[in-house]
């Protein structure tokens, strides 16, 4: 989870990520009280221990949500970073995910064997993972740095949910990818894309330090209170607008990903800028 490439506070040219660190340094303490709180080894009488679970719940989310919300200002204010212009957070998920919709668009419109046969590959006789794995190789086969290593990661998990909905068939992946596009279902897959992308952030700029100080368990669990928090909050983000009529591949699907980054931003963080 952690990276040696990690950004550090207070280096020339970097942002200062030193309040988000704090946010998730006091997530990690909640989510180490809250451990020892089931096993109870105090034998705490069980509506205490409920009332503090309930209060550590709580703080719990409140810092994760000013930790997403410092590690947007530190790229420059989440306006910046949803249009794609900070490269330390937001540039690489901007284009990244304007590459795997147009990808989408192009397998729609000319059928998955035509697509790979112009990239000089073959469907028959591969399975359901092999294909994934070509797409997402010519989808982002670069990563330079901790921003592309973000949303690689978040554009593993869109093309995760895509395997899902195959049912191990290959037949199904003109079926499927169709269905994403025009059932406006490439919105969802949007809104988690930019989650994890920011989860990601979150995991390799601070999981060494957590593991570091509490350990390999709490940094874990820490990491996937995070993650589950993140994209619970992106699941309840409704009423963004229809993406099924989006044409990917122009100036109109990238300003639908920008707006629909800044409206995930903005839910994730309570609309704190």
């Amino acid at each position: 989870m952690g990276t040696s490439h990690r950004h550090i506070p207070g280096v020339t040219g970097e942002p200062n990520w030193g309040k988000t660190s704090q946010d998730v340094t006091r997530i990690s303490k909640a989510v180490e009280e809250e451990g020892k709180l089931v096993s109870n080894p105090e034998n705490k009488p069980q509506k205490e221990v409920e009332k503090r679970q309930n209060i550590l719940g709580k703080r719990i989310t409140r810092n994760y949500r000013h930790a997403v919300r410092d590690l947007v200002r530190a790229g420059g204010g989440h306006s910046v970073v949803s249009s794609g212009k900070s490269h330390a957070i937001g540039n690489a998920g901007v284009n990244w995910a304007t590459s795997w919709t147009n990808a989408f668009q192009e397998i729609v419109e000319q059928g998955l064997s035509t697509w790979l046969e112009s990239k000089g590959q073959k469907l028959e006789g591969k399975s359901c993972q092999e294909i994934i794995g070509i797409i997402e190789k010519f989808i982002g086969d670069y990563f330079v740095g901790l921003d592309d290593t973000a949303a690689k990661e978040a554009l593993s998990h869109v093309l995760g949910l895509i395997e899902k909905k195959l049912e191990d068939k290959p037949e199904n992946f003109d079926k499927v990818f169709n269905e994403v596009l025009h059932n406006d279902e490439i919105k969802d897959m949007l809104d988690q894309f930019f989650g994890i992308y920011i989860y990601s952030h979150l995991s390799q700029n601070f999981y060494e330090k957590i593991e570091k100080s509490k350990g390999t368990d709490i940094a874990n669990e820490t990491m996937q209170e995070i993650k589950d928090l993140i994209l619970d909050d992106v699941s309840r983000g409704v009423d963004g607008r229809p993406a099924g009529q989006v044409n990917w591949k122009g100036i109109e699907g990238r300003l639908f990903i920008q707006k629909e980054f800044d409206r995930i931003i903005k839910i994730i963080t309570d609309d704190e800028n």
